[in-house]
């Protein structure tokens, strides 16, 4: 997950993510995300947890999307780095399980994301 710093709201952890690129699908889109944003492009892309439309403002700019979140693994000695610093407001990244979140003081996006990855892998072991 990205840590930002926005100018505009309080800090807040987000998952990667972004855009669709013309003609990509979701899977292909976080793919390139999680290169692009965290510089991993060895993660598999796992199910789709959750789907969600949202709108919220970004600095001046009013968005709305459809988002999809998808359960990535990663190693144990997985170090999250932030790709290019400055871009936006990233200050830091990091994997966490559901716990983890739960104990985080800022504002974890999507909402419900460790009850999300609990539901997945709860599903996975039946």
């Amino acid at each position: 997950m990205l840590h930002l710093v926005p100018t505009h709201r309080d800090p807040f952890w987000v998952t990667p993510g972004g855009g669709l690129d013309e003609g990509e699908t979701f899977e292909v889109a976080a793919r390139r995300e999680l290169y692009e944003e965290v510089g991993r492009s060895d993660l598999d892309i796992g199910p789709c947890i959750g789907e969600r439309d949202i709108e919220f403002t970004w600095e001046e700019w009013f968005v709305r999307q459809h988002e999809r979140t998808y359960l990535v693994a990663a190693p144990d000695e997985f170090d999250a780095v932030v790709v290019d610093p400055g871009i936006e407001p990233i200050v830091a990244a990091a994997w966490f399980g559901a716990d983890e979140i739960r104990s985080l003081d800022e504002v974890v996006y999507p909402e419900g994301l460790a009850e999300l990855i609990e539901s997945a892998l709860t599903d996975a072991d039946s």
